[in-house]
């Protein structure tokens, strides 16, 4: 019995988890609230701060504005891999004319020819296959909780970003200060000539002046309450950013579960492929036949194509590692060592029912937190417009005043001065500003009316997914492949009592390959769909 089809369709089997990263580059790209989108790596920026009066319509044509959300290099490490085997459906054998000299024979393809091997048992095949799916790597592998808590500790961007909370302190303290007072010397009646009987004038006069102004509309409390108002949001909004960002870092540290299963699948295809063109090198040796060393150089290039393949998978496995070490914070030296620990199935319990999950995003999601505390922003900032239409008061106060009168041989005299300066409020009494805090008041209201719809919307579509993507798996774990695990054994019966020829037999391992292959992009899928729904809702309820 030929047992070198059965280890080609182990190879084909093992091919099917060469699509991982092709897969997931694909449901990045999907429409939303199917698959998630944007980029891998993440470059993360607070964005328009909630109820600030900055202008929603982003900047002046031609200002230059670097940030963090200005570079879009996608993927680190260029082209982004998919370290897979070039897949084609092998064509339907279709008879070719007859033959003149023969007219009832029809000219088919030469098949693999049987060296006497058994096929592989097909539950060979589907414990490969449990191994891989369930396999939860290393033992020292970055889980992804610690994943996490490294990303919160050393990631660069999110360290550069937190200062921004003491800026906001720094803010606080700033519009808390008061007005300085002034103070001032001044002399008067200085003549220039003596002043005489003739010439009557004076007497010289020297003073001490002290200004102080009196805030008598209270802008410096509304000062405050505008700064406060601005950190909060700033907390809020600074959390938003940490929202995104675990969400970016469970993509990656997925991608990473992906392109190792793909490693270990492409690695398990050279040995095995590179078995099976030995075997049949042994069994082939002094045959001579030309169908023989026909079928000798096809295994031979399908054993080069699995090699090429397996480069690729590595270099996909690298690229999925720096993108995570970028994540965490890692330094380059330690890139090429991390790998993931944890499963990819989903083995925790279900997501709460739909009105749940949207009462929860309603209530915790930072970026609605931020929204609702932009309002109270725009508030303070109306107050704080409204104390900015009378200008302080100024107090004058001249504790001391001296008047020379020795040139008129008289004693000199001290004095003091107290008085009072009122802005009149005619022309200016900053209508226009009112007005653009009341403008400002109402678009913020309004846009946090837009914020919470869209994230009920984002919270259904994820749910969705959610569910259709986990009824999916099911449905092709325990139909799908099962049913086609049952025909493949067929299959394998009728090729190993000759029923069945070669290519017909890997022409029904590919349909099983399929379905395996299936089954993988339903368990990344909904993997997936398990991160999507927890950012859409704010928090961590599902593992």
């Amino acid at each position: 019995m030929g047992r070198l089809a059965g280890m080609v369709g182990t190879w084909l089997l093992l091919s099917g988890f060469y699509d991982a990263q092709r897969i997931a580059l694909a449901q990045s790209q999907a429409p939303v609230g199917r698959q998630s989108g944007g980029e891998l790596l993440e470059f993360p920026s607070f964005g328009p701060v909630p109820g600030s009066d900055d202008t929603r319509m982003g900047g002046n044509p031609g200002a230059f504005d670097g940030g963090f959300s200005s570079p879009d290099i996608g993927i680190i490490g260029g082209t982004r891999r998919v370290g897979r085997v070039p897949h084609t459906r092998r064509p339907a054998r279709v008879a070719a004319a007859p033959s003149l000299a023969r007219p009832s024979a029809l000219q088919l393809p030469s098949p693999l020819p049987n060296f006497g091997i058994s096929p592989i048992a097909p539950e060979q095949t589907e414990a490969e296959l449990t191994s891989m799916v369930d396999d939860e790597g290393p033992p020292d592998g970055l889980t992804l909780d610690a994943a996490i808590e490294r990303m919160m500790a050393a990631n660069l961007d999110i360290i550069a970003l937190r200062h921004e909370i003491p800026q906001a302190d720094a803010d606080i303290l700033t519009a808390g200060l008061r007005t300085n007072p002034l103070i001032y010397f001044d002399t008067q009646f200085l003549p220039y000539t003596p002043f005489s009987p003739s010439r009557p004038g004076g007497p010289t006069q020297y003073d001490i002046n002290i200004t102080y102004p009196v805030d008598v509309t209270h802008k410096r409390q509304a000062r405050i309450r505008v700064a406060r108002t601005a950190k909060s949001v700033l907390e809020a909004q600074f959390q938003d950013v940490i929202r995104r960002q675990i969400n970016s870092l469970c993509k990656a540290f997925i991608e990473l579960q992906a392109a190792r299963i793909n490693s270990m699948a492409a690695e398990t295809a050279v040995r095995e492929q590179q078995k099976v063109l030995d075997q049949a090198r042994r069994r082939a040796a002094g045959g001579g036949k030309e169908a023989v060393q026909e079928s000798l150089d096809r295994l031979a290039v399908t054993l080069d194509k699995a090699r090429d393949s397996l480069i690729e998978a590595r270099d996909a496995l690298n690229d999925a590692q720096e993108a995570l070490a970028v994540l965490i914070g890692a330094p380059p030296e330690e890139t090429e060592t991390i790998m993931p620990r944890g499963s990819l199935r989903d083995k925790g319990p279900t997501a709460p029912a739909l009105e749940e999950l949207t009462r929860l995003a309603l209530s915790h999601r930072p970026d609605l937190v931020a929204a609702r505390r932009g309002i109270g922003r725009a508030q303070a900032e109306v107050a704080l417009q409204k104390a900015n239409r009378l200008d302080d008061v100024f107090l004058f106060y001249d504790p001391f005043t001296y008047q020379d009168l020795s040139s008129q041989k008289l004693k000199s005299a001290t004095s003091w001065v107290v008085a009072v300066t009122v802005p009149l409020p005619i022309y200016n009494r900053n209508q226009g500003n009112i007005a653009r805090a009341h403008c400002n008041l109402s678009q913020t209201q309004v846009e946090l009316a837009s914020l919470e719809r869209r994230v009920a919307s984002e919270v259904r579509l994820a749910e969705r997914e959610y569910r259709s993507s986990r009824d999916l798996l099911v449905r092709t774990e325990k139909t799908t492949l099962a049913n086609q695990h049952k025909l493949t054994v067929r299959n394998a019966k009728a090729f190993a009592e000759g029923k069945l020829n070669e290519d017909d037999y890997l022409s029904h391992l590919e349909d099983e390959t399929e379905a395996i292959r299936g089954f993988r992009e339903a368990l990344i899928r909904h993997r997936r769909s398990m991160v999507d729904l927890n950012s859409a809702v704010g928090l961590r309820i599902l593992p």
